[in-house]
């Protein structure tokens, strides 16, 4: 991974890396890609090596709980490296990744999960997880909105394009440094927050996604006269204060607790979050009048009031 990396890249790899998938063959894959990404074979042993600890951590629950193989760590001048000695134990772990068949003989292996792995979506979801902790970076939506896989192989970037379009993210794709990288790239919000919510960070997704409406609304501003300066700071003010108060309930609560009749209108902000009241009401189904929508928006800020002095 790269130590030149964005504070909410850290941040939605952290959350990545803390939970364990439940099934075997899902647990398997993220192995996979660890020894894609950060393993060694040799001979009589396979060796994992890197400068995060959460990775070493992760690395060491999916042996206990997948293999039920214990192994030590050693720390070098900030690398960590987790070897497995036992042939047995070699001999299982790569046969369950698919780099050995069942007789023990070496299947062709370019260092990238074997596609056997990924036919099953939450395997690929699994492995978006991790290709993501490896090779991505994503952009703090306040500075720019930019999502990118960098791959040392073009059959490893070609495996990242095709789980995105399983899960309808349509990527792009370039090169770096005269072909020597190759990157899958998202540059649309929108696929961005979907990529997120595909690889369940949904607290990285809350955070995006507000972040991202504060900048359109931001952005919003900017382009309009003086004149209509000071409408528009009211009404941006006021809509991000709805949502604010929307994503708090959604976080402690979740929304489908509310009352249908909030549900809907707290929805509706949230997918229309520079328009007025007026246009709000117009847009939902059945149609609300202004005060009808001012009532309800006030009522979710009333509870999301309440909720905060219970979390005091």
């Amino acid at each position: 991974m790269s130590g030149n990396v964005s504070s909410f890249s850290m941040e939605v790899k952290d959350e990545l890396l803390k939970n364990t998938p439940k099934q075997r063959h899902c647990a398997i894959t993220q192995t996979a890609v660890i020894i894609a990404g950060a393993g060694r074979i040799t001979p009589n042993s396979l060796i994992v090596e890197t400068d995060n600890v959460r990775i070493k951590e992760k690395y060491f629950t999916l042996l206990k709980k997948t293999f039920n193989i214990n192994v030590d760590a050693f720390e070098d001048k900030g690398l960590f490296a987790v070897p497995v000695t036992k042939k047995e134990d070699v001999i299982e772990i790569l046969q369950a990744v698919k780099i050995l068949d069942a007789k023990g003989n070496v299947n062709q292996y370019k260092g990238i999960v074997p596609d056997i792995l990924l036919k099953a979506g939450c395997c690929k979801r699994e492995f978006l997880k991790c290709a993501f902790v490896f090779y991505g970076t994503i952009t703090d939506p306040e500075k720019g909105l930019h999502l990118e896989f960098t791959c040392s192989c073009e059959e490893h970037a070609n495996q990242i394009e095709r789980a995105l379009e399983y899960f309808n993210i349509k990527a792009r794709r370039s090169t770096r440094r005269e072909g020597k990288y190759h990157l899958v790239y998202l540059k649309d919000g929108e696929q961005i927050a979907d990529f997120l919510r595909v690889v369940e960070a949904n607290v990285a997704t809350m955070k995006y996604e507000e972040k991202r409406i504060y900048k359109e609304i931001a952005n919003h501003i900017n382009r309009t006269n003086n004149c209509e300066v000071a409408n528009s700071q009211k009404k941006f003010d006021a809509a991000y204060k709805q949502i604010e108060d929307i994503n708090y309930l959604n976080e402690c609560i979740g929304l489908s607790n509310l009352p249908e009749t909030l549900q809907s209108v707290a929805i509706a902000r949230l997918e229309n979050p520079d328009v007025g009241l007026q246009e709000l009401g117009e847009l939902m189904k059945p149609p609300l009048g202004k005060s009808g929508v001012n009532h309800r928006l006030r009522k979710i800020s009333e509870l999301a009031q309440k909720q905060r002095s219970k979390d005091a």
